[in-house]
Order: structure tokens, then sequence, then C-alpha cells
């Protein structure tokens, strides 16, 4: 049995967020902006992920009740829709604005909430995600727990914990309920159950930050204690519960110092060097009879990507061969392309047998569970190959950061799928770029709440 830690991290975690985020703090230019493109993206994908079937299965369960328990529906249905065409960001193995912004979003519809005060609380999520994240350096899938709803409950629960303007005994508390309500299967990748984990983490979240506020308690060392969180999902044990805290050891939050990676896929991320890769290949695309492609991907991308001939569209998004075949025959992999038209095309179906899988001998030293690079290679019938340039890092990544007008271009398209109105969309991405100049949270969420319900005139 390990030793207990010396660091009581999550004592020490609620009292920097009630310390330094309390009503009021202000942020640095970086975490602000950092936010305003969480918010814009994860709008957009929410508004057209509203349609979608899981979304449509969940809401008639729903009883729409008022009061606290309608604020815990919204933030199920409201994370559900935004993880439903797996197009929201990623950071620190998961999809981390699906679970925090659909939280925050339901927590503002029953109580004055500012941008500000949003904001305030995102930055609280985000650090509380990061900090388990970096403490282990194998990534939960390894021992097949999905990240998103295992961290995202502990980190919704921080973060709706802040914009309650809980103190540090009821962070603490609220910190300790939601590691006991993180939960979440790999094996349901490819179904309609991945997209209700972000649905249920912010849920999840809210709960726990409401049990706090009305005096439950929970374990002091719930995160990092002997049989705490850390130690019971770490995949091999390489956990480290000794360390400060991120923001103790470098000044300021990670926020400002590592922004979640925009998607420009709506498929698996494991799919999106390959796809980077396959596009840039697609203009010289030779004839596809004798045609062989070849794709190179690390073991564990390519059992994420498990489905090599995907009977639905949710089995495509995790098919490394739908996404390939028909990023180089279309030269782009949009939400156009994910439908049932594209998952049925003859020539997409034709070429995905022509590819195979190289595993990769090389890995990633930064990333857990990535090769080094990502590679499309092409031989045509005479054996002549062609290549794109290696992939290391996907376009939209952090280190390879999209610029403002791709995500506004994919607002507007994501938008635009959910039939909402091109004034409506110019309006919110107008708030979106200055969330602290929001004087109340309250009409966007009710908004976005009555578009995931269906309601007449919303869509």
């Amino acid at each position: 049995m390990q030793p207990a830690s010396p660091y009581p991290l999550t004592q020490r975690l609620a009292h920097v967020l009630a310390a330094r985020l309390a009503p009021g703090a202000d942020l640095d230019q970086q975490a602000l902006a950092a936010v305003s493109r969480a918010l814009l993206d994860t709008i957009g994908v929410m508004v057209a992920g509203c349609a979608e079937a899981p979304v449509t299965r969940l809401a008639p369960v729903l009883t729409a009740a008022d009061g606290p328990s309608m604020a815990r529906e919204a933030a199920m249905l409201l994370g559900t829709a935004a993880h439903a065409l797996d197009f929201d960001d990623v950071a620190f193995g998961g999809h981390v604005s699906a679970v925090l912004v659909p939280a925050l979003l339901a927590a503002s519809l029953a109580r004055p909430v500012s941008g500000a005060d949003f904001a305030r609380a995102y930055v609280a999520g985000y650090e509380v995600w990061s900090e388990l994240a970096t403490r282990d350096r194998d990534m939960y899938h390894r021992r097949g727990f999905h990240p998103t709803p295992v961290l995202g409950a502990v980190a919704a629960a921080g973060a709706v914990a802040v914009l309650l303007g809980l103190d540090r005994v009821r962070i603490a508390a609220a910190l300790g309920l939601g590691a006991s309500m993180a939960a979440g299967l790999v094996v349901n990748f490819g179904s309609m159950a991945k997209p209700f984990h972000a649905g249920r983490a912010a849920e999840a979240g809210l709960l726990a930050a409401q049990l706090a506020q009305g005096g439950m308690g929970a374990s002091a060392d719930a995160l990092e204690g002997a049989k705490g969180f850390l130690a019971c999902f770490t995949p091999q044990g390489a956990v480290d519960r000794d360390r400060a805290l991120n923001c103790e050891e470098t000044p300021g939050w990670m926020l400002a110092r590592r922004q979640p990676s925009v998607k420009r896929y709506p498929v698996c991320y494991a799919a999106h060097r390959a796809v980077d890769a396959a596009v840039a290949l697609s203009t010289r695309l030779p004839a596809q009879a004798g045609l062989r492609v070849e794709v190179t991907t690390s073991d564990r991308h390519s059992t994420t990507l498990r489905f090599r001939d995907p009977a639905t569209v949710s089995e495509a998004r995790f098919s490394l061969e739908f996404c390939v075949a028909t990023a180089l025959l279309r030269g782009r992999l949009g939400l156009a392309e994910l439908g049932d038209a594209g998952l049925a095309a003859p020539e997409v179906r034709a070429l995905m047998p022509q590819i195979s899988r190289r595993i990769a001998d090389h890995r990633d030293p930064a990333l857990d569970g990535y090769a080094l690079f990502d590679r499309v290679e092409l031989f045509d019938a005479s054996g002549a190959s062609l290549a794109a340039q290696d992939v290391r890092r996907p376009r939209g990544h952090a280190d390879n950061p999209a610029d403002f007008a791709d995500l506004l271009a994919k607002f507007h398209d994501c938008v635009a799928r959910g039939g909402l109105p091109e004034g409506w969309a110019t309006r919110i991405a107008g708030l979106c770029e200055a969330p602290a100049g929001i004087e109340t949270m309250a009409p966007l969420a009710a908004d976005l709440l009555g578009v995931a319900r269906g309601m007449p005139g919303r869509r």
C-alpha cells in the first residue's frame, strides 16, 4: 500500500481556489482570452449537437423541473450536446470545455452570474483538471477509463463551487464529493454513451457543489489519500501525490500557460494527425485502381480507432479507415461528411479496405499514448510511394493553434447546422469575444437549454 501523502492536495487546492478566485478577483488577459475561445467553441458544438441522437434520447427522460434539479438536468443535457459530435476541444487527456461550460451555464440559470464570474469559475475548473492530470504520467485510457468524465466530475465540482462563492472548507468537500462520482469507460467509445459521459460529469460536478453548499462533507484527503482518487484511477501506479500545486511551482493559472486544443474535425482526436496528412495528400491522390494507403500511428490510437468497417456515424468517428479515406477523397472532413450519406458513399467504402495500419515503433516523449508522429503514405499500382509531411501536432493543437478566424468560421458552421439564425450567431460571437463584459449569463443559458430540449421556435 502506498504511504500517506505528505502533501494535503485536496485542502491546499481548495484553499488556493477560494483565496485567489474569490468574487471580484481579476484574471490576466491570457486567461480571459482562453475562456473566450473555449466559450465560443463549446457553444457552437453544443448547438450543432442538440439534434443528435444522444440528446434527443436523453431530453424526454428528464423532467424539466424547476429549482436545483432543473439546473442539474440542464448540465446533463447541455454536456451531452457539447460532446455529441466529438467536435469539442481537448486538453490534458479529455474534453475539458464540454464538461465545464455546460456545468457553469446550468448553474447560471438560477442565480445571478456575470461573464466575469463565469470566467473565474472556468479557470478554477481547468486548474483542478490539469492539476490531477499532470500528476500521472500515464493516460487513463491505458486502464480503460475515459478521462473526460473521470477528471471532469472533480473539475466541474471545483468550478461550480467557485461560481457559488463557497469557502475553502466547502470547496474541499465539493472536490471530494465529485471524486466519488467520477466514472466512464473507453469501451463505450463509438456509442451514444460517450457523449453522455460529458453530460453526466457536468451534472455530477454541479450536484457535488450544491451538496457542499448545503453542508455535506467528504474526506479531507479524497484526492491524495492512499485509497483516494489519484491512487485508485492511476493506470500503472506512476502517480505523484507529493509535489506542490502547479500554480505554486510556476506562478499563474494553467489556462494562461496551456490552452485547450481546438478540434478541426468532428471525429476522435486520435485520428486528427492522420487526417491532417490525408488532407495534404488529397490533391495528389493517384487513381484508386491498385492504390494502397498505409497509416502509421501508435498502438493506443489504433486501439481507440477500433471500427475498421463502421456501421453507424458514431462508429465512423472512431474509424481510422473512414476518416482517412474521406479526407483523401474530399480534401476535408467536416460536419457535412459525417452523416449517413458520407458513411455510405461508394467511393469511400471502396477505398477503406485499401487502407492498412502500421504501428509506430517510436513514442512521443511529451504525450502518453502518442507516436512521435503520424504518417500517411500512398502506394500506386507500380509500387511508387508518396507521403505527406509527418504530423506531430494536428492543426488546432495548443502547439499549432487555430487562429480566431478559423474558430469563428467553425462556430458559424455549427450554429447553422443547429438551425439557429445568423443574427443569433453574430450576437453570441460578439458576447464571447469579451465574456468579462457580460452582465448575466442566464439568457444565453436559457437559449441553449431551449435548443437542447427541442422547444418550438428555438431552431
